[in-house]
């Protein structure tokens, strides 16, 4: 397997970047302009393909009806994994905190450019947007909001890291979250 040496030398924590507004985290096109207030409805789907029990279809939509879908190796599939585990951890600390304007760090493999998780943080919240870029097109959302203080997450990107979870096989020497 091509890229699961290492999780963290495959995980590219890109430097800090302060985003211009507190909205929007890489000045992406694809996202939204960052209005505050509850993060917008988004769905996905992880399903396994009957004739390749080693691909699955990851298909993500918002109410906007922005979508878009792609079909991933489980290789492709547990670097994800990699990548979402270690921006959790990451969102879940006081590292990296923006006191006047939201600093964002950028999770991806370097090999694999399908996945970027960004972390944006202030003061006591945390946003992760998630792009996923197929051979169709390249799509970003909010995907989840941590608030430090309580350890309360919402969003999709928590749900799908537990589905990633439950159908991926585990790695040699991974701990059960």
């Amino acid at each position: 397997m091509r890229g699961l040496l290492s999780k963290r030398a495959l995980i590219l924590a890109l430097s800090f970047i302060t985003a211009a507004s507190a909205g929007s985290p890489a000045k992406d096109k694809d996202n939204h302009n960052g209005v505050e207030g509850e993060p917008q409805e988004i769905n996905f789907s992880l399903i396994q393909l009957p004739e390749n029990h080693r691909r699955y279809t990851l298909a993500i939509s918002d109410t906007d009806e922005r979508n878009l879908s792609g079909s991933f190796s489980v290789d492709q599939l547990q670097i994800l994994r990699a990548i979402m585990i270690e921006a959790e951890k990451f969102a879940m600390t006081a590292e990296a905190v923006g006191a006047k304007q939201p600093i964002t760090t950028r999770f991806m493999d370097k090999q694999e450019r399908a996945f970027i998780v960004d972390v944006q943080k202030d003061a006591n919240q945390t946003r992760l947007f998630f792009t996923l870029k197929t051979e169709i097109g390249r799509l970003t959302w909010e995907a989840g909001r941590i608030n430090r203080n309580t350890r309360r997450e919402d969003g999709f990107f928590f749900s799908l890291l537990t589905r990633l979870e439950q159908a991926l096989p585990k790695q040699p020497g991974q701990s059960p979250k």
